[in-house]
C-alpha cells in the first residue's frame, strides 16, 4: 500500500527572509494536508487504512559515533574495571546516499455527466456511485509511484449545490474519494471551472478536499490561506508546489471575492513565490492552467509564461486545460539549469465526443538529489493513456496506451463523431505532438 507524504507550508515571505538569512533558526509551521485547519498533516498513510494521527513530519537525526556517547554508556560493568575491557571502536559513519523520488502527473479529470451517470450505475451495497472501477487500468501506475498528481477540473461542491455535469459542473464527492483511494497525492483545484458553483461552491470543494488525505493547491479560503506555501516531504526530497490559472468561465475578482485562485498573469507575483519556493525547498512543481481548448500548438502566451516560470526557478511545469496533448520540452534557463515543460497533459478522464480528446499522457520522471546536494529531473517519459467509453457513453475505463488494443477501439463511442479514431491513428497523433526523446521505449 501507497504511504502518504509528509505536508508542510511556509509563508512566502517567510522563505524569502529564510533565503536572506534574516530569519536563520526559525522554522516553517507545518499544515496539513487532508484537513481544514492549519495543523501538521499525517506523515503516512494506507489507502482504506486507519489514518496515523501522530501529525509529526519526518526529522533526520544525526548518526551517533563514540563521541557522542554519554557518560553513562561508558561506565565499566560491576566486576569488572576500566582496564580490563577491551578499547572501544567507533562505528563507522555510513556513506551520503543519494535520493529519489519517483513521480508522476496526468491531467483533466472531468466528471462529465456520462461519467457520474456510469458511477451510479456500478454502485453496489447501498453507495451512491462507484467511480473506483474506471481507474482500474491506471490504478497500480499511480499506487507505485512516490507521489502523484492529477489536475480534477469539476467542483464538488456537495450534492445541496446539485450534481451536474456540463456547463456548469458539480461533481459527486466521491469522484474526489476515488482519487485518494487510487493513491493520487496532489489534486490541483484551479481551473475555469471552480467557480462554476460560484464562490460558495468553490470554498465548500476546497474544504471537502482538505478532508482527504491528498495536498490540495491552487484555490485558497483567504489570503493568509494562499501565502502558506505548500511542501511535501518524501524519501529526504521536499518538493514546493505552486499553482496558477488564466481565469474562470465564471466572473473572479481576486481583490474582493472571499477565495484566492493565483493568477497566470501576474507575472512580477510569480517570479517572487517561485524564487521563494526554491529557497524553501528541493524542487518546484508549478500546475498550469493554459492555453487554448483543442489546440495542440502551443500559445505565445504560454510560451511567454513558461519562459517567467522557469527562468525564476521552478523545476518541472505540469500543463493542463487543452484537453488534448500538447509538446513536451526542457527549457534551458540562462543560469544553466533546465525546467521540464509539459504544455499539457491532455484529459484523464472525460466523455468528450471526439478522438483526441481520449487521447492524454501520464508524465514520469524521477527528482534526484546527489550526495553533494546538487537537485535534477531525471528520466522524463510521457505515456499515453486513453479513455474508453461504447457507444452508449458508459462502461469507462482508463487504459495505458499499451494494453489498448485494436478490438477496443473499434467499439469506442467516440467513433460517431470521429470516423479516422484507431490505435493506428493515435499512435500517429502522439507521435505528431511528443518528441520521440519523451516517448516510451514501445514507440520505437
Amino acid at each position: 500500500m501507497k504511504q502518504r507524504l509528509s505536508v508542510r507550508a511556509a509563508a512566502f515571505c517567510t522563505a524569502a527572509l529564510l533565503a536572506s538569512g534574516a530569519l536563520a533558526g526559525c522554522s516553517f509551521r507545518p499544515v496539513g494536508a487532508g484537513r481544514s485547519d492549519v495543523t501538521s498533516a499525517p506523515e503516512t498513510k494506507d489507502v482504506g487504512g486507519t489514518p496515523d494521527t501522530t501529525g509529526r513530519p519526518e526529522t533526520s537525526r544525526p548518526n551517533t559515533t563514540a563521541s557522542d556517547t554519554t557518560e553513562s554508556d561508558t561506565t565499566a560493568d560491576v566486576g569488572t574495571t576500566a582496564s580490563s575491557r577491551a578499547p572501544e571502536t567507533a562505528a563507522p559513519t555510513p556513506a551520503p546516499t543519494e535520493a529519489r523520488l519517483s513521480l508522476v502527473a496526468v491531467g483533466d479529470n472531468i466528471i462529465h455527466e456520462a461519467v457520474f451517470l456510469d458511477a451510479k450505475a456500478r454502485a453496489a451495497d447501498g453507495a451512491s456511485y462507484d467511480f473506483l472501477p474506471m481507474y482500474n487500468g491506471v490504478a497500480d501506475r499511480i499506487a507505485a509511484a512516490d507521489v502523484a498528481f492529477v489536475n480534477h477540473e469539476t467542483p464538488m461542491a456537495g450534492a445541496e449545490y446539485g450534481i451536474s455535469g456540463y456547463p456548469t459542473f458539480n461533481a459527486p464527492r466521491e469522484a474526489g474519494q476515488a482519487l485518494a483511494d487510487v493513491g493520487f497525492d496532489v489534486v490541483n483545484l484551479a481551473n475555469n471551472h471552480i467557480l462554476d458553483k460560484r464562490v460558495a461552491g468553490a470554498r465548500a470543494t476546497v474544504e471537502f478536499v482538505r478532508t482527504l488525505p491528498v495536498l490540495e493547491i491552487g484555490v485558497y479560503l483567504d489570503r493568509d490561506d494562499a501565502r502558506q506555501m505548500r511542501i511535501t516531504e518524501k524519501n529526504g526530497i521536499r518538493i514546493a508546489w505552486l499553482s496558477y490559472c488564466y481565469g474562470s468561465n465564471n466572473s473572479y475578482n481576486p481583490a474582493t471575492d472571499d477565495i484566492i485562485m493565483p493568477l497566470l498573469d501576474q507575472a512580477d507575483t510569480i517570479r517572487s513565490e517561485v524564487r521563494a519556493a526554491r529557497a524553501a525547498a528541493d524542487f518546484v512543481i508549478v500546475s498550469a492552467h493554459w492555453g487554448l481548448d483543442d489546440v495542440a500548438a502551443v500559445t505565445d502566451d504560454q510560451k511567454r509564461m513558461a519562459s517567467v516560470i522557469a527562468e525564476a526557478g521552478a523545476d518541472v511545469i505540469l500543463g493542463h486545460h487543452p484537453h488534448i496533448l500538447q509538446p513536451v520540452e526542457w527549457h534551458e534557463n540562462a543560469n544553466g539549469s533546465r525546467t521540464l515543460i509539459v504544455f499539457s497533459l491532455g484529459n484523464f478522464l472525460s466523455t468528450q465526443y471526439y478522438s483526441r480528446n481520449m487521447i492524454g499522457g501520464m508524465i514520469s520522471f524521477d527528482l534526484v538529489k546527489g550526495t553533494d546536494g546538487t537537485c535534477a529531473v531525471e528520466s522524463p517519459v510521457l505515456y499515453p493513456t486513453v479513455t474508453h467509453y461504447s457507444m452508449q457513453r458508459d462502461g469507462l475505463q482508463i487504459y495505458m496506451l499499451e494494453d489498448y488494443t485494436e478490438t477496443l477501439a473499434a467499439r469506442h463511442g467516440c467513433l460517431a463523431h470521429s470516423a479516422d479514431f484507431s490505435l493506428a491513428w493515435i499512435y500517429r497523433h502522439v507521435r505528431s505532438i511528443v518528441k520521440e526523446e519523451f516517448l516510451p521505449a514501445y514507440f520505437e
